[in-house]
């Protein structure tokens, strides 16, 4: 653009200065002004109209059709013809109670002066110190730790025994089972090898050793009850019975041979 020209230009036309003007966006902002100065006048014309016709009365008379009759109307009455009342109920008596049953006189206890006798009175509390429960009242020594005579007393030792009458035979349970002294997991677990038969072939499983747990706590007689091959029962005899002592079974607080049965697994990691 000339510089003449751009003193009297405005800024659309700086802006669209070698543009396209005939595309719409030059047109759009060039007419703006007058489209918004038209839309105005008619919005504002709307609303004047709107205005004036709310004051218009829209009502109309309306033509009423009216029916003239030469001779009066008289009204007449209406006799209305009521339906018939229902019967009365018959008279009915009440029903009559049911009837009573058969009752006799009760004759009350009668309180008596005379206490009736027993056999056996309860012994009162004040009488059972130093006294023992029996069968029958005796008379012996107050310090005593049985009510029952001697001559009924039993001959026996009051020891517990096996009923097989071997006293060296091994029994299953007692009442104070052996225990091993130390840590068993860690005692397997220091002297336990895998054998390489079992680890090549893939042979995992739990053996089952039993043995005999001696009065002096030594291990004796293991055996392998359940077996899983490949070497692994050789290896879990042998560690039973290099086992130390253990805590031996007391029986009556008396040690006795306890037949125990230890499990030993194999595992591959």
């Amino acid at each position: 653009m000339e510089p003449t020209t751009l003193l009297n230009a405005d800024y659309l036309d700086i802006i669209f200065d070698n543009r396209n003007k005939t595309y719409g966006g030059y047109e759009l902002r060039r007419n703006y002004d007058n489209r918004m100065k038209r839309a105005g006048t008619f919005v504002l014309a709307g609303v004047s109209a709107l205005f004036c016709f709310s004051f218009i009365d829209l009502n109309r008379a309306h033509s009423v059709a009216r029916f003239i009759s030469d001779k009066p109307i008289v009204l007449s009455e209406v006799h209305t013809i009521l339906p018939p009342a229902p019967p009365a109920p018959p008279n009915t008596l009440p029903p009559s109670p049911p009837p009573t049953a058969n009752s006799r006189i009760l004759t009350p206890p009668k309180i008596v002066d005379n206490v009736l006798p027993t056999e056996n009175t309860m012994t009162p509390v004040a009488d059972l110190h130093n006294v023992q429960p029996g069968l029958s009242n005796t008379t012996g020594d107050s310090t005593g730790l049985s009510s029952v005579p001697t001559t009924e007393a039993g001959t026996g030792s009051g020891v517990i025994s096996s009923s097989s009458g071997n006293k060296n035979a091994a029994v299953r349970w007692v009442e104070q089972m052996p225990e091993f002294v130390g840590n068993m997991g860690d005692y397997l677990g220091k002297h336990l090898h895998y054998p390489d038969p079992a680890r090549e072939a893939g042979i995992q499983g739990q053996v089952l050793i039993e043995f005999v747990v001696n009065e002096d706590g030594a291990v004796t007689n293991a055996k392998v009850v359940r077996s899983i091959g490949g070497g692994c029962d050789e290896e879990a005899l042998h560690i039973v019975s290099g086992m130390p002592k253990w805590k031996p079974g007391k029986q009556n607080g008396m040690p006795v041979k306890v037949l125990f049965t230890l499990p030993i697994k194999f595992v591959l990691n």
